[in-house]
């Protein structure tokens, strides 16, 4: 079973439509096969990625509404005191985090359509109840509660793109997945503008912000069963001819998911692979930098002396920022070749817009510092998990992976959430340090990650194994301890 050019050539593959990498070394298509291909990839795109970033962009909205709700009078209205508002902040990832990681098994054993639309129904309905709080710790459970409810929708969204989509086709489009939270942020800032401006019954401003935008996304969750579909083998917008050629790639690549088995051994794989755990480093970095924006950030253009309304119509330029960053993931990898030099090119600018925050005596520098860590911050959290994702392979493993990773980095912001007081504005020189910190964290992760995936790719290189006398059931718990398999870099 030869490896020999499987991770070496990668780049050149990607602008190959008919070569596949695969386990078992390069998959080549004929021209009706690349034909089929190309036509089932445009319609995954325009119907289950499509409709999986407007979803992420109405979960934007709805994890953005605190903190829109924030500076139009919910802590007073509440009599909230002390950190009370940031424990509401971090609270949402605590909830997040306990529930990642059943989340992803649950999806191999309830059908992906239901479940993701489900997850986004149940969210929306937790925010619109959010508008009832009386109290501040009632606000505190509302979070949590949210946040349990709706960790199951980014971790499954990543590992049902991993299942649908060839390896060498999966990095674009979690870049486009990703971009789409940056869309929510574009929209976050003028909607709550004008919901705080509309006077609807004896409304409260923010109590209008959870009640509409919790709205919007249920309403979207309720279209889920609808366009959403399970599998590629058994999807009905799917010709016989392009359902064959995707299951033939899938079975070379050894991510076919249709199964609902569940390996115990890849579990247990998962949990061991120090390499996943670098993912995670790399992810908890990255998260805590890039919320900040999404946290705090009109809160710090409010505490530069703006009104309320200025600084929501603000928000909207530096979430066109974070969007823009996030858009511009794949061509970054693809121009820096590779995954690892975008984060770390990333980081670098993340670094210098923190340094410049602190360094900063006036509001103008302070507010182009906000501006360059909200464009560059959000790239390791999109560049990371694509990157983790396409380097995994099994019907168990990926998602372990991404549950692992989206649970345990997700805990960035809950440190975060408490390092940004409002006793520090207009400098915020506490939060500012810890994410400088972070950041730096995350870069000295990323490049020793590098170095352990291309250690073992040479190691791979220049080894052969034996596979004959494993089963077929054995092969694939190999997952990407596979012989053949090339870590992308």
């Amino acid at each position: 079973m030869p490896a020999t050019g499987y991770g070496a050539t990668s780049t050149s593959l990607e602008q190959d439509a008919n070569s596949i990498e695969s386990i078992n070394g390069i998959l080549t298509l004929s021209e009706e096969d690349s034909a089929n291909l190309k036509s089932y990839v445009r319609k995954c795109d325009f119907r289950l990625l499509l409709y999986l970033c407007i979803g992420y962009a109405a979960d934007s909205l709805n994890k953005m509404a605190l903190a829109n709700a924030k500076v139009v009078g919910l802590t007073d209205d509440l009599h909230m005191k002390g950190s009370e508002i940031n424990a509401a902040l971090g609270v949402y990832y605590l909830g997040s985090f306990l529930s990642q990681l059943p989340s992803n098994l649950v999806l191999k054993k309830v059908r992906p359509s239901y479940w993701l639309s489900g997850t986004m129904v149940c969210w929306s309905a937790v925010t619109m109840s959010t508008a009832s709080v009386k109290t501040g710790p009632q606000l505190i459970a509302c979070r949590f509660l949210f946040g349990a409810v709706q960790a199951g929708y980014l971790t499954g969204s990543l590992y049902f793109i991993s299942f649908w989509y060839p390896r060498n086709r999966v990095r674009r489009r979690m870049g486009f997945f990703f971009a789409s939270s940056g869309i929510g942020g574009i929209i976050v800032g003028p909607l709550c503008s004008g919901l705080t401006s509309a006077k609807v019954g004896n409304l409260l401003p923010w109590q209008n912000i959870f009640l509409f935008i919790g709205l919007i996304s249920g309403v979207w969750g309720l279209l889920g069963p609808f366009i959403l579909e399970d599998y590629p083998d058994t999807a009905s917008f799917l010709k016989d001819g392009e359902r064959a050629v995707i299951r033939r790639i899938m079975e070379h690549q050894n991510t076919l998911a249709s199964s609902k088995r569940i390996s115990m051994h890849q579990i247990k794989l998962a949990v061991s692979d120090y390499k996943i755990w670098l993912w995670t480093t790399i992810d908890f970095c990255a998260n805590a930098a890039t919320q900040v924006n999404g946290m705090f950030g009109p809160t710090i253009i409010a505490s530069q002396g703006y009104t309320s309304q200025v600084s929501q119509a603000l928000t909207a330029l530096t979430n066109f920022m974070a969007f823009s960053g996030m858009a511009s993931i794949a061509y970054i990898a693809k121009m820096v070749r590779g995954s690892s030099n975008a984060i770390a090119l990333s980081n670098i600018v993340t670094i210098t817009g923190f340094i410049l925050a602190l360094a900063s005596p006036n509001n103008a520098g302070r507010m182009v510092a906000l501006f360059i860590f909200s464009f560059a911050s959000p790239q390791p959290a999109a560049h990371g998990p694509a990157w983790e994702m396409a380097n995994q392979q099994g019907d168990t493993k990926p998602a372990m992976a991404a549950a692992l990773t989206s649970a345990f980095g997700g805990l960035g912001p809950l440190a975060t959430a408490f390092v940004y007081r409002d006793q520090d504005e207009p400098r915020f020189a506490l939060g500012h340090s810890v994410c400088l910190g972070m950041t730096m964290l995350c870069l000295l992760a990323t490049l020793v990650l590098r170095l352990v995936l291309e250690r073992e790719n040479r190691r791979r290189d220049n080894s052969s194994v034996d596979l004959s006398e494993l089963t077929k059931e054995q092969i694939q718990d190999l997952a990407d301890n596979h012989p053949a398999f090339r870590y992308r870099i």
